[in-house]
């Protein structure tokens, strides 16, 4: 089978050769480098790579440029993104999945977490010692049992006849690709995750993960920046919840995930400034949400506790006292 391995850049090129030369490295070569980057002129020119040039932030169109640029005989598409790497033996043991599971459209393999400097952190989100199969059928109970399992968009590999599909939905979304491609691949087909760390996952220099930190003011601009972050998150999962055919279970999942953004935004967005900012319901609205959801079994009584717990501290607290305290037990 022959691979493609889609690198996106944006205003970040500290790590990118780290990423490079991980790809250069493989075991298995791919047989297409893909590079769309917003500022070119920083890459190493001797990258024997399709370059593509897009200066902007949206991480769904790069993508769609990419794929109108991949090869007719690509048949498993690979995707990295700057700040991390893939292990040396990645495309060779993943593509072998994909020639025995004809059944299988996308691999999310696990992940190794580094710090910004590149040491391994004694942390880990895939905790799972186990091959998992994921269905239309079972997700909703596999994302409330492992939040972040299915994340990262550096741990996906997914076929090109199904990314082909897909694309122009991909295109839609600002920065939430992997979630996108995740629940349109289950419209589709299997999703195999596999125990495998074959993604060293950089915690801590992106904008959505805060990481290790030196000082309390530091770790505020990085929460920051994840507020920020989860603001245009919840964008893109109203979006794909409105176009998303055929995955009721998915579109339960999505409505989990935005009753906990909007109980965290509740809160954070009086206090950070952003950009962009969703407008988040009223408390009460997010209560009533929430047991609606629970009686229709699309939140577990965990859920309910949690968020009735959450809406109840605002309440009784009030917001800043509640997003102090979240900074503080966060530091």
């Amino acid at each position: 089978m022959k691979s493609a391995v889609i690198i996106t850049v944006y205003k970040r090129y500290k790590y990118i050769d780290e990423a490079l030369n991980s790809v250069l490295s493989q075991s298995v070569k791919p047989d297409q480098t893909i590079i769309v980057a917003d500022n070119p002129k920083m890459l190493n020119k001797s990258i024997n790579a399709t370059v593509i040039e897009a200066d902007y932030p949206q991480l769904g169109k790069k993508i769609l440029e990419a794929v109108n640029a991949l090869r007719d005989d690509i048949d498993i598409v690979y995707f990295l993104e700057d700040d991390d790497m893939f292990h040396e033996n990645k495309i060779e043991y993943i593509n072998k999945i994909f020639e025995k599971r004809r059944d299988i459209v996308t691999v999310h393999n696990s992940r190794k977490l580094i710090d910004e400097n590149g040491n391994q952190l004694n942390y880990e989100f895939d905790k799972i010692p186990f091959e998992i199969e994921i269905t239309k059928d079972n997700i909703v109970q596999i994302s409330r049992e492992n939040y972040f399992l299915l994340s990262n968009n550096s741990s996906l590999s997914i076929r090109k006849n199904i990314l082909e599909k897909i694309k122009d939905y991909v295109a839609q979304i600002d920065i939430s690709v992997d979630v996108v491609i995740i629940y349109f691949s289950l419209v589709f087909g299997k999703i195999l995750h596999i125990p495998d760390k074959l993604t060293y996952f950089r915690v801590g220099s992106g904008s959505s993960t805060i990481g290790n930190t030196h000082s309390f003011d530091e770790y505020i601009e990085r929460k920051r920046k994840v507020v920020c972050t989860f603001n245009r998150t919840v964008n893109d999962l109203s979006k794909i919840y409105s176009i998303l055919p055929d995955c009721e279970n998915c579109k339960k999942v999505i409505k989990r995930d935005l009753l906990y953004l909007y109980l965290y935004l509740s809160a954070e967005n009086n206090f950070v400034n952003c950009d962009y900012k969703v407008e988040v319901p009223s408390l009460v609205r997010i209560f009533v949400s929430a047991l609606d959801y629970y009686l229709k079994n699309i939140i577990s009584t965990k859920d309910l506790y949690n968020v009735t717990k959450g809406v109840l501290a605002q309440l009784i607290l009030g917001k800043k006292k509640v997003s102090e305290m979240r900074s503080k037990k966060g530091y």
